[in-house]
């Protein structure tokens, strides 16, 4: 008898987590989609790289990236309640792999991000080259 109820609890919880992610992908699209609601980071991620390109993009997600034979890096953008995460990722066959994060309200001044940004990874990238020198 139990299980029946946590299958229903279950299965409302699912029903809700569903319905949730669904209005954060109409929200995103009324505002333009992810390429309006985001153009400064998404501007900002493909002139890093000549060869930079949208990878994959969903209702509420945008995969940039590039590849040559010095490595690959790829910058996402997800939209998820409220915030903006975004992921940069390196695999360089000199320097390994990397990965860095940052978390904003979806209403920060994209610019202030791109600061944010800009000034962790020059740091961190900074750090990275120090350690194989």
């Amino acid at each position: 008898m139990w299980w029946i109820i946590i299958l229903i609890v279950g299965a409302i919880i699912l029903v809700k987590f569903f319905a949730d992610l669904n209005k954060q992908a109409n929200y995103v699209t009324k505002q333009g989609g992810m390429r309006t609601k985001y153009k400064q980071l998404l501007d900002y991620a493909l002139a890093s790289s000549p060869k930079a390109r949208i990878i994959q993009e969903t209702s509420t997600f945008i995969n940039i990236g590039a590849s040559s034979p010095g490595g690959a890096y790829a910058f996402m953008i997800t939209h998820s309640f409220g915030s903006v995460i975004i992921q940069w990722k390196l695999e360089s066959p000199v320097f390994g792999k990397h990965q860095l994060e940052w978390q904003f309200s979806e209403f920060d001044d994209q610019q202030k991000m791109i600061e944010k940004i800009e000034n962790d990874l020059d740091k961190y990238q900074n750090n990275v080259i120090k350690k194989y020198m």
